[in-house]
């Protein structure tokens, strides 16, 4: 049997289903082989829709802390069970929420999640695998889009608010937190700034997909100490250093710049910026 050749996807296309940057799929194609592009006349490459499931699947793998070198061997049934949390009664009650579309559960969920574990524990133990979780459900097409664009709305109020109940402590000083140019993870980013908060650090949260110079720009307007980026773990590699470098150099002399979130530890070290791992600041 042939694969349908009339329903093929751009790379644009893959990178809006599957948060994989255009680089990190052509890298795994040259190097492991995988994903096969069909080359058009025009020299454009295009996907097949059932590569997509797969390069779903392996983008959660990976954002699990996987290698790629493993997770493009292994079957569908190894790459789920590389991704779905085991036996956390916490994520069951909450993803059986998120099918229902039950917000007032969802939210009923994580207030009592976040009573009984303070910010740290709910974010790493209920939040971060919740997110494994749904995302391992969307890429085998078990969940719709529509729950997970629920559920990030839902959290992206959550932590918002959340954000706000603490203080600004003396001597903390002020971050600016952000994401590159084509980097659109939100909740990364909010998680990250509940960290700031929850440390005392003011906290000024400029957004995601940001070009360099406007992050640059808002940090001399609002005078921060630090400008912290968060860093997806499918946005890495030499262009994510690129940028790195030129924000740094972009940047006042007295204002630090620190990457976070999984990405961080996946990145080669830039000369001058800082990190920040598994939310603990200094």
């Amino acid at each position: 049997m042939t694969r349908d050749e009339t329903k093929l996807l751009s790379i644009g296309d893959v990178r809006a289903e599957t948060g994989l940057t255009a680089d990190v799929v052509r890298v795994w194609e040259r190097r492991y082989g995988f994903p096969i592009p069909v080359r058009m006349p025009s020299g454009h490459r295009r996907y097949h829709l059932d590569d997509l499931r797969r390069l779903k699947l392996m983008a959660e793998a990976v954002a699990q802390g996987h290698r790629p070198a493993l997770v493009v061997r292994s079957d569908d049934a190894s790459l789920k069970q590389m991704i779905l949390p085991d036996g956390n009664q916490r994520v069951d009650e909450l993803f059986e929420a998120v099918l229902a579309m039950d917000t007032d559960q969802i939210r009923a969920l994580l207030h009592k999640y976040l009573g009984q574990l303070g910010w740290r524990l709910f974010l790493v133990q209920a939040v971060s695998p919740l997110l494994d979780r749904v995302g391992i459900a969307w890429a085998d097409n078990a969940i719709g889009a529509h729950h997970e664009h629920l559920l990030s709305e839902v959290l992206e109020d959550f932590l918002r608010k959340l954000r706000q109940e603490f203080h600004i402590l003396p001597g903390r000083g002020k971050v600016l937190l952000c994401t590159l140019p084509g980097e659109r993870h939100r909740l990364g980013l909010l998680m990250a700034a509940l960290a700031y908060a929850a440390y005392g650090a003011r906290t000024e949260l400029l957004g995601v997909d940001l070009p360099l110079n406007s992050i640059a720009q808002a940090a001399k307007i609002l005078k921060v100490d630090r400008v912290a980026v968060n860093l997806s773990v499918q946005f890495t590699g030499e262009p994510v250093r690129r940028m790195l470098m030129e924000l740094k150099n972009r940047l006042p002399p007295d204002c630090k710049l620190l990457i976070g979130g999984k990405g961080a530890a996946r990145t080669r070290r830039v000369e001058g910026v800082g990190r920040t791992l598994e939310l603990e600041l200094s």
